[in-house]
């Protein structure tokens, strides 16, 4: 990870990372997740105002993971919820919104020490638990996420245009 910097996001960051999320989305997604509710999907999640909003939201933090070049190669989004699905158990819970590694850079522990990072953000603000939801067929994301402490602990639906997915709800204590 010495070639590697994670740092939080600044207004200035929002075209940049709404870009990156997309293209990773994809990367992920794109062949399970088609067109034409792919593209309506991006535009909708992945704009540059939603993304300022991510960014400059109460509760919420965007980091991203840069390359020694400064290029960006991961980013996550997570944020403080005040209501969180059955199964997630604590007092004070942040949710992973978005959480992407480039392909490319998978397999270097980049995945890892973002999310040690995220946990370490969650905790010096007062949480307990952290979670998030991923589809329940993305192996995957599903081993990554056990081998690095989460549990599934429920399941939440996820609106991709007409289609309607299953994703598992996965919780780690802090």
């Amino acid at each position: 990870m010495a070639d590697y910097a994670i740092r939080r996001c600044t207004r200035e960051d929002a075209e940049t990372i709404a870009s990156l999320g997309a293209r990773l989305f994809v990367q992920a997604y794109g062949p399970t997740h088609p067109e034409p509710d792919r593209s309506a999907y991006l535009a909708k999640a992945y704009s540059v105002e939603v993304i300022a909003e991510a960014i400059e939201g109460e509760g919420s933090s965007v980091l991203v993971v840069e390359d020694s070049h400064a290029a960006p190669i991961a980013y996550a989004h997570m944020s403080a919820t005040m209501e969180v699905p059955p199964g997630v158990d604590g007092r004070r819970a942040f949710e992973i919104v978005r959480f992407y590694v480039d392909s490319a850079y998978q397999g270097r522990g980049i995945g890892a020490k973002l999310m040690n990072h995220c946990c370490d953000v969650a905790r010096q603000a007062g949480g307990d638990v952290i979670w998030l939801q991923t589809w329940s067929q993305a192996s995957w994301a599903i081993g990554f996420y056990l081998r690095i402490g989460f549990r599934i602990v429920g399941k939440k639906p996820f609106y991709f245009g007409q289609r309607i997915d299953e994703d598992h709800v996965m919780a780690r204590a802090l």
